[in-house]
């Protein structure tokens, strides 16, 4: 996922107020890049600063959520844009976009 050169303020905002994400430590090896990490679950979600975005509309990361529709709300009342997502049976599911139109499929699997 990237965002542009300069907007890691809300870059940040986004992805620990709107996803609740915790900003974590980037390895002392890439500290000569530009790039925000955040963790997630047992994994990570990393974020690069590039001017070039590079996006294309199904390339996208999930997280699964505890609760869709508090996440979705708070994302709304950010301002956030939403997409459709197929159903699968026993999950409930949305693609949410930041703020640089990186897609974001949010789950609660039931």
């Amino acid at each position: 996922m990237f965002y542009p050169p300069g907007e890691e303020a809300t870059a940040r905002r986004f992805y620990t107020e709107g996803l609740g994400l915790r900003e974590i430590a980037r390895p002392e090896t890439l500290r000569d890049r530009a790039g925000i990490w955040f963790a997630a679950g047992t994994g990570h979600v990393h974020l690069s600063a590039d001017g070039d975005l590079g996006l294309h509309p199904r390339r996208h990361f999930a997280l699964r959520v505890d609760d869709l529709q508090q996440t979705a709300d708070r994302l709304r009342g950010a301002g956030a844009r939403f997409e459709k997502a197929d159903p699968i049976p026993g999950w409930k599911r949305i693609y949410v976009f930041d703020p640089f139109g990186n897609k974001i499929e949010l789950d609660e699997i039931q």
